[in-house]
């Protein structure tokens, strides 16, 4: 399952990169794109999370009674508090720059999965796929614009 979420999150940075290469985040003193998963990170600060795309993975389950084929939920959530610059009036439409960043990361639902505990990574030999994200309304708090995407991530269990 962990190869799955791993190959999940280095396509969406990967595909972020070409994307948008200026929306990035500096972790560890490392800039990288923006996508984080929360279960690999050390607790951030709530400023550290704003304009970048937050992976938080739900339960799994099998597609159907016995089946190899299983199903994880993708909660990912992203908001902007707008620039200094334009007195945060901007917020607004960086989040639609971000909604629009994600449909077009997701565009081809399909990536090869891959171990990523070894370099350079190793294919397993299937696929994951997944389904368009589904967006939830704008929520706001604190001057902060924020969204709720979610995506079912489908892979098979690697055998051994």
């Amino acid at each position: 399952m962990q190869a799955a979420k791993d190959t999940f999150l280095m396509t969406l940075a990967a595909r972020l990169a070409v994307v948008n290469p200026a929306r990035t985040v500096t972790m560890d003193g490392e800039m990288r794109p923006a996508v984080l998963a929360l279960e690999n990170e050390i607790p951030m600060p709530a400023e550290t999370q704003l304009e970048t795309f937050l992976l938080n993975w739900q339960g799994a389950a099998q597609v159907n009674p016995g089946d190899t084929l299983l199903c994880l939920e993708c909660k990912l959530s992203y908001g902007s508090k707008g620039t200094d610059d334009m007195l945060r009036t901007d917020r607004g439409r960086i989040l639609t720059a971000m909604d629009s960043e994600l449909l077009q990361m997701c565009e081809q639902n399909c990536a090869a999965k891959c171990d990523y505990t070894q370099t350079p990574p190793a294919s397993l030999g299937t696929n994951i796929f997944w389904s368009a994200p589904v967006m939830e309304g704008v929520s706001a708090a604190n001057g902060v614009l924020q969204r709720t995407a979610t995506i079912k991530l489908f892979f098979f269990l690697e055998v051994g």
